[in-house]
């Protein structure tokens, strides 16, 4: 093979090389991250589902990213985004303090008047975050098999192995992106005259 011929072919494996790198994200099975999965066996962690607390919201924020599961990327996400898991995640959250404000409400605590409801525990916020969460589970579906228990007459879900994405590398995928842009899109945030300290789902 002459040198000049060896020299194209060089040249085109270098740019495709970079093509393919540049894209590679994008060309993904799993849309742009190539998740390993491993088996995982669900163990009941009653701390989620506790009513709010230093310690109970310290571990929810813990399963998100630094800035909230938002990020912003060259190709895929040029304006601020979030995967949806997160927001399916926040959602979740927001059922958990429902759930007790009212049950607080209903038991111990006093009445709560319709205008004195937080927008996290508002009818529409909980009706759109019902839906979207079980769109999500369908779109998904956990096929693991659970055994029907014939002393309580259903499944508890948990005992049972499962087939799971590596949720650090989600995590890990975000952080490194969550960054990019981020001081300008605080001075568009500024220049509409808002505050932007969190971001919400």
């Amino acid at each position: 093979m002459s040198r000049f011929l060896l020299g194209l072919l060089v040249m085109f494996l270098t740019v495709a090389s970079f093509l393919t790198g540049r894209y590679y994200e994008k060309l993904e099975p799993d849309g742009f991250l190539h998740l390993a999965s491993k088996s995982k066996t669900f163990v009941y962690n009653q701390t989620y589902g506790e009513k709010p607390s230093n310690q109970t919201d310290a571990a929810w924020e813990s399963l998100f990213p630094s800035q909230g599961g938002y990020f912003q990327h060259p190709t895929l996400a040029p304006h601020r985004s979030a995967l949806s898991v997160f927001h399916q995640l926040h959602c979740l959250n927001g059922l958990r303090n429902t759930y007790w404000l009212l049950l607080s409400a209903a038991t111990t605590g006093p009445t709560i008047l319709e205008d004195e409801i937080p927008m996290m525990a508002s009818p529409p916020h909980i009706r759109h975050c019902i839906d979207l969460l079980r769109q999500s589970l369908m779109c998904q579906p956990d096929l693991a098999i659970e055994e029907k228990d014939p002393e309580k007459g259903g499944v508890s879900g948990f005992g049972v192995e499962h087939k799971c994405k590596d949720w650090g590398q989600v995590t890990q995928w975000v952080e490194k992106w969550q960054g990019y842009k981020i001081e300008e899109e605080r001075e568009k945030v500024k220049a509409h005259g808002a505050t932007d300290h969190h971001e919400h789902h």
